[in-house]
């Protein structure tokens, strides 16, 4: 439906920002003719945001809804943002992880929705191994027996998306460290990360031309104990988070409906303050 593809774009943190800061709102405009009719023109877009997420939770739950569930239930609801991460869309050996929680502990969420296939799901979680060691399918109702079926490793966890939109666990993910390789985290970091790393276990960085560079930092990383250099990847990681202890209070401002577009968007205060006055206007209104 031409309803559901202007939601896929809608909720993507490129096209909202672009309507917050930019007001580029084609595709805003297109989805309430479509979803929401006439009500949505004398509503705010805070009311309007709301509704259309409603109506995702009834009609269309896309990846965005099952990820946005995953960010308020798990990192907000179980964890907090003060002391655990999350990423999106990480590359990992020519897969791309949908949901990483970094809490101590690295937890690969793996989304299914009633809208995808599961032929490549063995091989996305085998690749997830090579460096994390808990792994979780997060499903609809109705690819539940389907997913059961795929997954034959013991370790792997199985939750379900509800149709009361509740997260409830199937099957608990239990540690595996059987499969770590440390090429595969060692791709995961940037230079930055990864010198650092090298720095702090072995006091200096490779005096080697920059052909050699990448290739011999790895080489040392690899004399580190696998486990030990999964931690130092997962430390690594997990201060790319986007939401400090001065922006903490501004994002519990943040509607439940759009946290994970603005946990992903790097704010500022003043961004902040700027999306509190777009939600609270009306469509047309100048922010």
């Amino acid at each position: 439906m031409e309803s559901d593809v202007l939601l896929n774009k809608l909720f993507t943190v490129n096209s909202f920002n672009s309507l917050v800061f930019k007001n580029r709102n084609q595709t805003y405009l297109k989805a309430i003719e479509d979803i929401l009719g006439n009500t949505g023109a004398s509503e705010t877009n805070l009311k309007n945001f709301q509704s259309l997420y409603h109506y995702m939770a009834r009609s269309h739950r896309n990846e965005y809804f099952y990820k946005n569930a995953l960010l308020n239930k798990i990192l907000l609801g179980r964890h907090s943002v003060r002391t655990s991460t999350a990423i999106r869309e990480l590359p990992i050996a020519n897969n791309i992880l949908d949901f990483l929680i970094i809490n101590g502990v690295g937890h690969v969420y793996e989304i299914k929705t009633e809208l995808d296939k599961l032929d490549r799901l063995q091989n996305q979680i085998a690749s997830y191994f090579e460096a994390f060691s808990f792994c979780t399918v997060v499903t609809d109702e109705t690819h539940l027996e389907a997913v059961r079926e795929k997954i034959d490793q013991p370790q792997v966890g199985i939750m379900v998306l509800t149709k009361r939109n509740t997260l409830h666990v199937d099957r608990k993910a239990v540690e595996n460290t059987n499969d770590l390789r440390h090429e595969t985290m060692f791709k995961l970091l940037r230079k930055s990360e990864f010198e650092t790393i090298l720095l702090d276990e072995f006091g200096r960085l490779p005096e080697v031309n920059q052909v050699e560079y990448y290739r011999t930092c790895l080489l040392w990383f690899q004399n580190i104990n696998i486990l030990k250099a999964q931690q130092l990847v997962l430390k690594q990681l997990k201060l790319r988070g986007y939401i400090n202890r001065d922006k903490q209070q501004l994002f519990d401002r943040v509607p439940s409906e759009l946290k994970m577009l603005v946990y992903f968007s790097d704010y500022t205060q003043n961004d902040f303050d700027h999306l509190q006055a777009f939600l609270s206007h009306r469509i047309g209104d100048v922010v």
